[in-house]
């Protein structure tokens, strides 16, 4: 508003000084050129956000053909040339757009660069000549010139518009997302205006205890339903192990136990109190989770553990003693530089890891923010990488020495879960099977004909011919 009341002002001393129509003219012209300018970038912004997926593509195959996660294929496969095509294609796809839209905006820019000129030209040409017809001061002169550049001045401040335009899409893209919480949350059949708030804490230092009702989660855009109708609950300080074929909802289950997604339908009460999504922020803040792709972070390996509680960085013993449990304190004695080695073969002086050593840290990030009040350990497949004798140690130091915390634990390696206070079986995102390992045994269900299926491997005779036609 400011930017336009000064070019008002500056047209009215030109329409008093010298011509209301010059001024009525010069004022139209550079309120229509701010208008058209700030319309036409506003669009390429939008056409530039309607294509970010395409410019996440260009990015994807721009990572694979550069960054050493994709290397050893890429070299074994001889696949550079066939990623170096797919790159170019995708990034020639979004620019296209691109540069058409910009094309255009500037062919149109040009008629009215013109009239622009015009104008500006009009406004220095008219008054000179009444001047030099002595029909005009040189005060007088001056007096408009000054002003009717203070006229122009409106047309060239469109920019500041622009960002203030371009910020507001982010501001409707949150209230969109906004409204999609409230809308699952309501799916699901939760009042946001009546839930508890949940808090960040452990009541009277006491583990969580997790109950779903009915719950049903569905992924967007999908009509499968991953969980279907699943009544659990997940007692206060117990070792949970949930096992189950590929595909049967266990990491989807603990995503939402772990408050990451919300249910379709159901409910998932912690402490008694329904999840919603404004308390699933709390409650993020009480669970520890190691999850099948863990992220291998740049830092120091001391960095790599204390980023489950951040607030607690500086404590180096506490630091040293999850390392311990978890097995990764050899590192820290094989380098050099300690608990301050570089896990990152990317930069000067860092180095890499194996992927067990890299499983090991990521269960000492876990380890670490237990032990800093973290009431919710969650453990998908942690000894994936791990040899038998590590996978033992495992269990020996890092799930039967956890206090203070509820323990949920997915494992393919039945061995691995045998210990465990309760095993539930999941099929088809239902609960079919749970007790302790003997009992489920003694049921002779499916779990027990898993793990003979399992013991198979280390006696001499292997799984009858039937089992191994069902293990396919």
């Amino acid at each position: 508003m400011l930017p336009l009341s000064g070019a008002v002002g500056s047209a009215a001393v030109i329409a008093v000084s010298f011509s209301p129509w010059l001024a009525v003219v010069l004022l139209v012209v550079c309120v229509v050129n701010r208008a058209l300018i700030r319309r036409w970038w506003v669009h390429l912004a939008e056409v530039r956000d309607e294509r970010e997926s395409m410019r996440r593509r260009a990015e994807y195959w721009s990572d694979v053909a550069s960054t050493g996660p994709a290397a050893k294929e890429v070299r074994l496969f001889g696949l550079h040339e066939w990623v170096v095509r797919w790159r170019t294609h995708e990034l020639l796809a979004w620019a296209e757009t691109i540069w058409s839209a910009r094309r255009e905006i500037l062919r149109q820019q040009g008629w009215i660069a013109l009239l622009a000129a015009i104008a500006a030209g009009s406004a220095l040409l008219l008054p000179g000549l009444a001047a030099a017809r002595g029909d005009l001061s040189v005060s007088a002169l001056m007096t408009v010139i000054v002003a009717a550049w203070g006229v122009f001045q409106i047309a060239s401040m469109g920019r500041e518009a622009f960002d203030i335009e371009y910020g507001l899409g982010a501001v409707r893209a949150l209230e969109r997302l906004n409204t999609t919480q409230h809308g699952i949350a309501t799916s699901a059949g939760i009042d946001v205006q009546q839930v508890g708030e949940l808090s960040a804490t452990p009541e009277e230092g006491a583990p969580a205890t997790l109950r779903t009702e009915g719950l049903v989660f569905a992924y967007p855009g999908s009509q499968h339903r991953v969980i279907d109708g699943l009544d659990l609950t997940v007692r206060s300080g117990e070792v949970l192990a949930l096992v189950g074929h590929n595909g049967v909802g266990k990491t989807t289950l603990i995503k939402l136990l772990s408050g990451l997604y919300l249910p379709t339908a159901g409910r998932l009460l912690v402490d008694g109190r329904p999840l919603d999504a404004a308390g699933a922020s709390a409650w993020r803040k009480r669970v520890a989770v190691v999850f099948q792709d863990f992220n291998r972070y740049p830092l120091s390996l001391a960095d790599n553990i204390a980023l489950s509680a951040p607030e607690h960085r500086h404590d180096k013993e506490g630091i040293r003693a999850a390392a311990r449990r978890a097995g990764v304190d050899v590192l820290a004695d094989r380098s050099p530089d300690g608990y301050d080695t570089l896990l990152s073969a990317d930069r000067t002086g860092g180095t890499d890891l194996s992927g067990g050593q890299w499983q090991r840290v990521a269960i000492a990030r876990a380890v670490f923010a237990v032990e800093h009040g973290r009431d919710l350990l969650v453990l998908d497949e942690p000894t994936a990488h791990l040899d038998v004798h590590a996978e033992a140690r495992f269990y020996r130091q890092v799930v039967a020495e956890v206090t203070g915390a509820t323990v949920v634990l997915i494992s393919h390696r039945l061995s691995t879960v045998r210990q465990a206070d309760r095993i539930v079986l999941l099929e088809a995102g239902q609960v079919t099977e749970q007790g302790t390992h003997r009992e489920l045994l003694d049921d002779g269900g499916e779990y027990a004909r898993l793990f003979r299926l399992q013991a198979a491997r280390f006696t001499d005779t292997g799984p009858r011919t039937g089992e191994k036609e069902a293990a396919r």
